[in-house]
């Protein structure tokens, strides 16, 4: 099963992205192409994963090793092969398969054991900042 998913950056607080659901996002060192962090928005949309309680912690370790206050944000659309439909199963399962070969800095789950999804290609495009585009769950 090959996914893509298209990465735009989210520059203003009215862009769109912040609205979405059944998606990707990850945050970014402000000025240099570091993964801080890679989540999921199924049952909230970015901008609630984004602003929520839960990630105050995060962003207090990212200040602390880091020494930044902010960072930047890039909205993942997902796009499937036909047949298949989105999912929050399928979301973590992509989700993880990143986590586990990028290894963000904010991320502690999926970094040693996972479920898998044999056969699963994630291809990142778009606003995605890094060499390594292509991903395989074996």
């Amino acid at each position: 099963m090959d996914v893509w998913v298209h990465w735009t950056r989210l520059d203003s607080d009215d862009d769109p992205g912040w609205d979405q659901q059944y998606c990707l996002y990850a945050y970014l060192h402000p000025t240099r192409d570091w993964l801080l962090y890679i989540g999921k928005a199924d049952y909230s949309t970015v901008w609630s994963r984004f602003r929520g309680e839960h990630k105050s912690q995060l962003f207090d370790d990212i200040w602390r090793a880091h020494g930044v206050d902010e960072v930047r944000v890039l909205y993942g659309e997902p796009e499937l092969e036909e047949g298949y439909r989105r999912s929050s199963e399928l979301l973590a399962d992509v989700e993880s398969l990143l986590i586990r070969r990028l290894r963000p800095f904010g991320n502690i789950s999926a970094t040693r054991t996972r479920i898998a999804r044999p056969g699963l290609r994630v291809h990142c495009e778009g606003n995605w900042p890094f060499r390594r585009k292509r991903f395989h769950d074996e």
